[in-house]
């Protein structure tokens, strides 16, 4: 029984240190926007206005037709894509590698990628390699930026639809 109050106390100190780490977390996403991306060419058929983007949580991803976890994550994305878009969701891929046309569009059709991708361009802030994902709030500012398959992707990507205005019926 003297375990117990000595693991309350064991936790009471952890707390802080954990809270501390997630402050630290919210801190580390860099000041950027959604119009600090330079965006490409669209090289499949997904209509897109940058213009159009305004109150919409964005989804940037940075990827490569020649890296196999990219190509591992495009029919999860093409799935969130699909699933968020009537919530204010907007997802548009950028392949980083220099890849053609023809090769770009025969790496996302089995993934059934139907949002935009282009051949180039590139995020406003720097990764340590691709999948590269960065989510944007319905207020354009980045609210997150890392590797697509981590957990908190797809929270960070909830939790900024929150934010979305919903249309009047």
């Amino acid at each position: 029984m003297k375990a117990i109050p000595a693991l309350v106390a064991l936790i009471a100190l952890a707390l802080p240190a954990l809270a501390d780490k997630k402050d630290k977390e919210k801190a580390s996403v860099p000041d950027a926007s959604v119009s600090q991306v330079k965006w490409a060419e669209v090289v499949n058929a997904a209509p897109f206005d940058k213009e159009a983007l305004a109150g919409k949580v964005v989804v940037v991803e940075e990827w490569g037709v020649n890296c196999g976890p990219c190509i591992a994550s495009l029919p999860d994305m093409a799935k969130l894509a699909k699933r968020y878009e009537k919530k204010g969701l907007v997802v548009v891929g950028l392949e980083r590698q220099g890849s053609t046309k023809e090769d770009i569009l025969k790496a996302i059709k089995p993934a059934r990628v139907d949002y935009p991708v282009m051949a180039g361009g590139s995020g406003p802030v720097p990764s340590d390699g691709i999948p590269h994902a960065m989510v944007f709030g319905a207020d354009g500012k980045l609210v997150w930026h890392g590797h697509p398959s981590d957990g908190e992707f797809e929270d960070a990507v909830k939790d900024a639809l929150k934010a979305v205005a919903k249309p009047a019926k």
